[in-house]
């Protein structure tokens, strides 16, 4: 019996096709916004289904504008979605804050569930202080003209000071 419920389990496996799996990269989140064409963190206001061209089933999802983070985006944006899980597609509820990072094809914004991200991750990434060397370079001159201008005002009233009899 056992024999049996095995080869099952082996000729099944064997018959079925490859798994078509929609996996995302394992990307930083501060490269996958440098790769996007636009950032934002917003609330989807509703969908409607995509015109069907003959391609992957869509969505087409209104966002509010909340931040923006890259990219020429107003305060409303359309973002078209796959409809299908399979195809990288994810429903995105309504007036909940989402990151979402978005590629344009030929003018119109589109991203899969890669693209929706933790809106606090998204806009703690971009916030991330940056040119830390320069301010430090800045800091090391004011310091330096401190200390030379102390250090000037010290020989001066130096030299101003009477002298002091030893005895």
């Amino acid at each position: 019996m056992a024999r049996r419920i095995a080869l099952a389990i082996v000729v099944a496996l064997a018959v079925a096709g490859p798994a078509h799996a929609f996996t995302c990269p394992e990307t930083p989140l501060g490269q996958r916004i440098d790769q996007a064409d636009g950032a934002f963190v917003g609330r989807s206001t509703g969908f409607r289904v995509a015109e069907d061209d003959g391609g992957i089933p869509q969505r087409v999802y209104t966002f509010v504008v909340d931040q923006r983070v890259k990219g020429d985006i107003g305060t409303s944006v359309e973002v078209r979605i796959p409809a299908l899980a399979e195809n990288g597609g994810q429903e995105i509820p309504e007036d909940v804050a989402a990151g979402v990072l978005m590629g344009n094809a030929g003018g119109t914004w589109v991203t899969t569930r890669c693209g929706i991200t933790d809106p606090g991750a998204l806009l703690s990434t971009f916030d991330e202080p940056r040119g830390q060397g320069i301010k430090l370079v800045i800091g090391l001159v004011i310091l330096a003209a401190v200390l030379a201008y102390s250090i000037r005002r010290v020989r001066r009233r130096d030299a101003a000071a009477p002298a002091r009899d030893g005895g």
